[in-house]
């Protein structure tokens, strides 16, 4: 028996195949282009969204922008790959009409069209809104670190420098008393290194050593704790894997079906101070006026929560307990009684603290304080039990302190709330990571970095709803609202 034989490659036939039938009606290329028909290009300014009436015709950017989405929904991200996946895989032909555009062309669409491109997103959310894909009541907000194009060695920080510069210093010095010793020995006595080597690696050390120096002192005067050489914007970060030169992909995803409303992309080395921005772009881009949001602790800061507050947004995030200062033998904070009424602290010996200071505070947090104190210290027998100050005991009280309390309660009364978070926003991480291959950056600098994590979002929310509405639903829901 033999096998099973194919088709010869010099058979003839009258009627070839249509290329729409190598695309099953389930293949995801057919909701990409499904969604491409429905974004609306001339309202999000792509450039040449209507063709030129002089000039050479141009590439339409539906069928650009549809290749970006196919390349990060299947792993592939790069230029020069996409233009090899035009000519050779049928999806993309059948998706751009079998169009080969040049690497050159798909990169320049995405330099030049990326504030249209991060719009998309919001064209997304329209049509996903009238679909009722959102729950539009609780939103989980978290960050990632994506590896930037940049290496270790080429990322430095003013101690890293110190420590390299330090280490250079005592490599010459090293090297020096090898050469004393050369010149000593007899020239006919074998040696490790010849003085001639030995001063070229001289030469080469001093060399870095300079430019160490001249890096240090450009970072001192302008204020910078990191410098990254190959990607400027991007910063040392402490990931799950060890340290590494990243961006913090910030994201707040709806718990109804775990899609994505907003994306930012960030290189402040800690969450802390997201919060806020994260919350109302989410509440923004669901179009609601109240909105309760998730967090973890990294995202713990109290003028962010009571920005979050004011802005019609109930927050759930972990508290940050203060040193508790009966480990020191101490009196703590919580057995000073805060009478509201008069604004004061009653001491655990009668006597009242009042507020004489307010203020901004040094820090990241720069948050609103009270300072309040009083004269009674000085001969209160408590003292030892209560500061080891010699001006008295002094506590600290954050204007907006309602605002902690009121998180606090929610937080007992609904404990559920913030294991909640880790099932939802962690799982678009995860597949865009790694279903998606999309672990490492290719592009350099914070606007380029955010048009491709605005892709990846765009293509992760896509296949999402894919499995969420069934491809069929999905190409009808976006057919009847394309104009």
């Amino acid at each position: 028996m033999g096998y099973v034989e194919g088709e010869s490659r010099e058979q003839c036939v009258l009627f070839p195949e249509s290329l729409d039938e190598y695309v099953e009606e389930s293949n995801a290329v057919r909701a990409i282009d499904a969604f491409i028909r429905y974004v609306r290009f001339d309202e999000l300014k792509f450039e040449r969204a209507e063709p030129a009436e002089t000039g050479r015709p141009g590439y339409d950017p539906r069928a650009l922008l549809g290749i970006l989405i196919w390349g990060h929904s299947n792993g592939v991200r790069s230029s020069r790959r996409l233009e090899r996946e035009c000519g050779r895989n049928v999806e993309l032909m059948w998706l751009t009409g079998k169009l080969r555009p040049d690497f050159k062309t798909i990169c320049r669409f995405r330099q030049v069209n990326g504030e249209a491109i991060k719009e998309v997103l919001g064209q997304f959310r329209v049509w996903a809104g009238g679909a009722g894909l959102f729950g539009k009541e609780l939103v989980a907000i978290d960050g990632s670190k994506f590896k930037a194009v940049n290496s270790k060695n080429r990322s430095f920080s003013l101690e890293k420098l110190k420590k390299m510069i330090e280490r250079e210093k005592k490599s010459v010095e090293r090297y020096l008393e090898e050469l004393e010793e050369a010149d000593r020995e007899d020239e006919g006595e074998e040696k490790e290194l010849t003085t001639a080597e030995l001063k070229e690696k001289i030469a080469t050390i001093e060399q870095y050593m300079k430019q160490r120096e001249e890096l240090l002192e450009e970072m001192k005067q302008s204020g910078e704790k990191q410098r990254t050489l190959t990607d400027p914007d991007a910063r040392l970060m402490t990931t799950s894997k060890g340290t590494e030169v990243c961006y913090n992909v910030q994201a707040a995803v709806d718990s109804k079906h775990k899609l994505i409303v907003a994306v930012e992309v960030s290189n402040d080395v800690e969450d802390q101070g997201q919060l806020g921005q994260m919350a109302q772009e989410a509440k923004k881009g669901l179009g609601v006026d109240q909105l309760t949001v998730v967090a973890d602790g990294g995202y713990f800061c109290a003028e962010e929560l009571h920005k979050c507050e004011e802005n019609g947004i109930t927050t759930y995030v972990p508290v940050r307990r203060v040193v508790d200062r009966k480990r020191h033998g101490l009196f703590t904070q919580k057995e000073f009684f805060y009478d509201e009424s008069k604004d004061v602290y009653v001491c655990p010996q009668g006597a009242e603290l009042r507020a004489f200071w307010q203020g901004r505070k040094r820090g990241r947090s720069g948050k609103q304080i009270k300072t309040y104190a009083t004269k009674e210290c000085a001969g209160c027998p408590l003292r030892s039990q209560c500061t080891k100050s010699k001006r008295g005991r002094t506590i600290e009280r954050w204007v907006h302190q309602p605002t902690l309390a009121r998180l606090e309660a929610r937080l007992r009364a609904h404990p559920e709330m913030i294991k909640r978070r880790k099932g939802l926003v962690e799982h678009p991480f995860g597949t865009i990571k790694v279903a998606m291959n999309h672990e490492r950056l290719l592009l350099k600098g914070l606007k380029k970095v955010g048009t491709e994590i605005s892709l990846s979002v765009i293509s992760y929310n896509l296949k999402r709803v894919m499995k969420i509405m069934g491809m069929a639903a999905m190409i009808q829901s976006l057919s009847s609202q394309t104009a």
